[in-house]
């Protein structure tokens, strides 16, 4: 059986290809200069009263000077962006975390800087082409685009520095990778009505016979809305195996089907099943916070342990941090999380997809930073005072509430065991019971 190209899921590869590439405004500034200096070059233009001073070059050598001018130093401008940009680089995956700089290499301000300048430098080299110091005609408005060019490179040189200093700054990061996970959370996830239970997969038969994997990744997108019409019709359960950011491994399970009839006959896994599972991955080669909130965590939580670390001892960075995942947790609260079930007409389940529950992204958060500072009061409340807002947000469901208060309890445990002040002992007690007096809907005390 045919299975046919999956354009959907070709089109998100390509999009999330575009939003990661370093290279694409680089190489379309390249292909622009050199189309938009041939056209230019070959424009005859009639100086006027008015443009007169504008378009005047002072002869074939002039303008070539004026060129070569623009053209070297736009390519030495080049270099001092490249070097400051991999220096920024190196400072984040030391200071913050190794995964941070991605945010840099896909920042638009920045590829569009470098698209500026070698646009400048390839469109001042094919212009030099067309100047000839024995002709008597000079391209005076390739020239004068040549001048104007170099101006915007300036402003662009003065923007980019302005703008390297504020990306770099710890606020700026943390506000990025929190805004960018709060939307994948708003675009993957749907409002949760009250006291709505988290579902669980599927016990899988003895019957269920595994779908391998192709080849071996990391899980960026499923799309498993794709399959719910092929397993209902050919009367299926898929489940899955792999949550987004899991890395698959070929020739291992990929998902489990088995049909609804025990007596029923399954199509053969490697030739059919495989290719209509796989067109509803996006595999890749690493993770991705366009769909997977957890890796958004992930790097917050990187953050946090990096700025609590001996080397770098900044439990103000470490706070900031759990500031922004707070604000993640809030909206988790919100939302219909745990195992997605689709189902026919009939309300039954033929596609389950593993997704990971509220416990799941709370554990993330709280139980590194539990482990590792257990001593440091600073991280230690705020850690608490996140338990009491994320309580309170999640006051409607019982099972995130359990689960709030579990927390907080082994929080509680590992300061008392970590420090010997009695003061700090008292402080984490009342924390504590914050975050009770949050999950049974009452106001904070203020003393």
């Amino acid at each position: 059986m045919r299975v046919p190209v999956n354009y959907s899921a070709w089109l998100g590869r390509m999009r999330m290809l575009i939003h990661q590439a370093f290279w694409i405004f680089p190489m379309l500034a390249i292909i622009g200069g050199i189309l938009t200096a041939g056209f230019v070059s070959r424009l005859n233009v009639t100086t006027s009263a008015s443009l007169g001073g504008l378009l005047t070059t002072g002869g074939p050598v002039g303008a070539r000077n004026l060129v070569e001018t623009v053209a070297s130093t736009s390519l030495n401008v080049v270099t001092i962006t490249f070097s400051v940009t991999i220096v920024a680089l190196q400072v984040a995956a030391a200071q913050y975390s190794p995964r941070v700089p991605r945010q840099f290499i896909r920042d638009r301000a920045t590829q569009l800087t470098l698209a500026v300048f070698i646009f400048t430098f390839v469109y001042c080299l094919a212009v030099l082409r067309s100047i000839r110091e024995d002709t008597v005609v000079v391209p005076q408005l390739a020239v004068t685009v040549a001048f104007l060019l170099a101006i915007i490179s300036v402003a662009s040189f003065v923007y980019f520095i302005h703008h390297i200093v504020h990306a770099i700054r710890i606020e700026q990061i943390l506000r990025l990778v929190e805004q960018r996970t709060v939307s994948a959370l708003l675009s993957n996830y749907e409002r949760r009505e009250a006291d709505d239970p988290e579902p669980d997969l599927l016990d899988i038969p003895e019957r269920a016979v595994p779908v391998l994997a192709s080849s071996s990744g990391i899980i960026q997108r499923v799309n498993a809305k794709l399959l719910l019409r092929y397993a209902t019709k050919h009367d299926l359960v898929i489940q899955y195996v792999y949550m987004l950011g899991d890395q698959a491994v070929k020739d291992t399970a990929l998902a489990w089907v088995w049909t609804s009839d025990p007596d029923g006959e399954l199509p053969d896994p490697g030739k059919e099943l495989q290719p209509q599972i796989a067109k509803t991955l996006q595999i890749g080669r690493e993770r991705s916070v366009q769909a997977d909130v957890a890796f958004g965590l992930t790097q917050l939580v990187d953050i946090a342990l990096r700025a609590v670390s001996t080397a770098i001892n900044d439990p103000t960075t470490a706070c900031a941090s759990i500031r922004s995942a707070e604000i993640v947790l809030v909206q988790l609260c919100k939302h219909r999380l745990g195992d997605l079930l689709l189902r026919d007409d009939d309300d039954v389940v033929r596609v389950a997809v593993p997704r990971r529950a509220f416990e799941a992204y709370l554990d993330m958060v709280v139980t590194p930073l539990r482990r590792t500072c257990p001593a440091d009061m600073a991280v230690m409340l705020r850690l608490s005072e996140m338990l009491a807002d994320v309580g309170r947000a999640a006051i409607e469901s019982d099972e995130q509430s359990d689960h709030v208060a579990h927390h907080m309890a082994l929080v509680e445990r590992a300061v008392c065991r970590a420090v010997q002040e009695e003061e700090d002992i008292e402080k984490i007690r009342r924390a504590s019971q914050a975050v009770d007096r949050a999950l049974a809907g009452k106001p904070p005390r203020l003393s």
